[in-house]
């Protein structure tokens, strides 16, 4: 430790003689044009820029402690460092911001990949699982099982454990090569659009399918409450939804999302609203009514795109008297907060995403507890808030991450003039059943001191204490 020490001083005083040398043609002009650009789009088209002010962030301050950082950096990988700040300001897990680099991929690179890498398959990683590494866990999946499921004892009562470490089947490579011995697919084959949407939706059937088979399972293994660990479940998709359908017979609806007013957002509309006239075409009866019904909301919510609303005056701490963001036409994942009609339909999915997954019923019906911590975001924190919404779960962990709805349209990340950084930005806005914005993220009901940098063993530690009095708290109906 002492060697440490002294060569830690030796460098600090070397950095001091020398001193960090400007390059000798760098400028901050352009990187302050970036950030102008950068501030400009999150006005017009960050779904969450209205709720960050009303949370209390100063964007005044975040903005010119941007600036000068800029005005004071002395190379690229500074000014770099100040705009990466800038956006981290704003702890939502949907800005993501990528930095062009210089070495260019090998050509032919993706075509040589085997086919479930092609498809997007890697594995889940595991490392925020907390309650499978209990020590009396005891696994009861079958042999082939995708998902891990076990008993554990608390508080004289038999707890069944399901862990999800991604709600996606893409976080699990055996599923994909199971799936593709099954249609004959050799790791070479080649697979374009249409085969790579029909093997998205058999994985997607497959795996609200392993999601129903280890429910089952612990059910079978006399499971008296049903701990579902989404710790370190960064999201995923919409099988979230289907999990908490499978584990509660109370209503499920899916809550309501904003869109804004971008010309992104009006050419997903539009497109919406074609699937939805194609029906109408062909249909007849109460069906053809409620395509009507849907076509007359997507008109109305195409011409809200339309209005301007200027939210330049939040950055200079100044109230505006306008919304970016419409509410009151569209659901999580459609027009619907349930599928609607047959699912076979063309416009099935565009009325409800949840038309693309098997129907689920209500497979458990006991008491659940949702294990979630600071990892826990965007679809891992619309299942819960789902759950904890619906008094169907409750909720134990640390707050989560904060990241909300993310993308739902097709529109371009922003690239910035200058530096080529390409800054992807949230499009759309999720609310809980009290109407807040669920980028907050969700609170559990009862807390555990997660540290971020705690080790699996205190992770471990520090759950086993919490269980006994969230189970009692399911117990009593609390």
């Amino acid at each position: 430790m002492r060697a440490l020490a002294r060569f830690t001083v030796a460098v600090l005083a070397a950095i001091l003689v020398v001193g960090p040398a400007q390059a000798a043609d760098f400028s901050p002009s352009p990187w302050l044009e970036d950030l102008a650009q950068l501030r400009d789009a999150m006005t017009a088209s960050y779904a969450n820029l209205e709720w960050q002010a009303k949370r209390g962030l100063d964007l005044p301050a975040v903005y010119g402690r941007a600036q000068v950082r800029l005005e004071r950096a002395r190379d690229d990988f500074e000014a770099r460092r100040a705009i990466d700040r800038f956006l981290e300001t704003f702890g939502d897990g949907h800005i993501e911001i990528q930095w062009p680099t210089t070495k260019a991929p090998a050509a032919g690179r993706y075509e040589s990949q085997p086919l479930c890498v092609r498809l997007g398959y890697s594995q889940a990683s595991d490392d925020g699982a907390a309650a499978t590494r209990l020590p009396d866990f005891r696994p009861v999946a079958a042999p082939d099982a995708l998902l891990r499921t076990g008993i554990i004892e608390v508080a004289g009562r038999r707890v069944g454990v399901l862990r999800l470490p991604l709600f996606s089947p893409r976080g699990f490579p055996g599923l994909c090569e199971r799936l593709a011995a099954q249609q004959s697919l050799s790791p070479d084959s080649p697979c374009d659009a249409a085969c790579e949407d029909r093997f998205s939706h058999r994985a997607d059937t497959a795996f609200v399918g392993e999601m129903q088979s280890a429910v089952a399972t612990l059910k079978a293994a006399g499971t008296q409450v049903l701990l579902v660990d989404i710790a370190g479940n960064g999201g995923g998709d919409d099988t979230s939804v289907a999990l908490a359908r499978l584990l509660t017979a109370k209503p499920m609806p899916t809550p309501r999302i904003g869109f804004l007013r971008t010309p992104g957002w009006a050419a997903e509309l539009t497109s919406e609203q074609a699937d939805i006239r194609a029906g109408l075409a062909v249909t007849s009866g109460a069906e053809h009514d409620a395509l009507v019904r849907y076509d007359a909301a997507l008109t109305a919510a195409r011409a809200e795109t339309g209005k301007p609303c200027d939210r330049a005056p939040l950055w200079r701490g100044k109230p505006i008297e306008c919304s970016a963001a419409v509410f009151g036409v569209l659901f999580a994942g459609g027009l619907s907060p349930e599928p609607q009609g047959p699912r076979d339909r063309p416009w099935a999915e565009t009325i409800s995403a949840q038309a693309r997954f098997p129907p689920t019923t209500a497979l458990w019906r006991g008491p659940v507890i949702v294990l979630v911590d600071g990892d826990s975001a965007s679809s891992s924190e619309f299942f819960a808030a789902m759950m904890q919404d619906r008094h169907a779960a409750l909720i134990l962990g640390a707050p989560t991450f904060g990241a909300g709805c993310g993308h739902m349209t097709d529109a371009e990340p922003v690239v910035l003039r200058h530096s080529g950084a390409r800054v992807s930005l949230p499009d759309c806005v999720r609310l809980r059943a009290d109407g807040s914005n669920e980028v907050a993220g969700i609170q559990p009901d009862v807390l555990i001191g997660f540290k971020r940098f705690d080790t699996p063993a205190e992770r471990v530690a520090r759950l086993a204490r919490a269980l006994p009095q969230a189970v009692a708290r399911t117990a009593a109906g609390r």
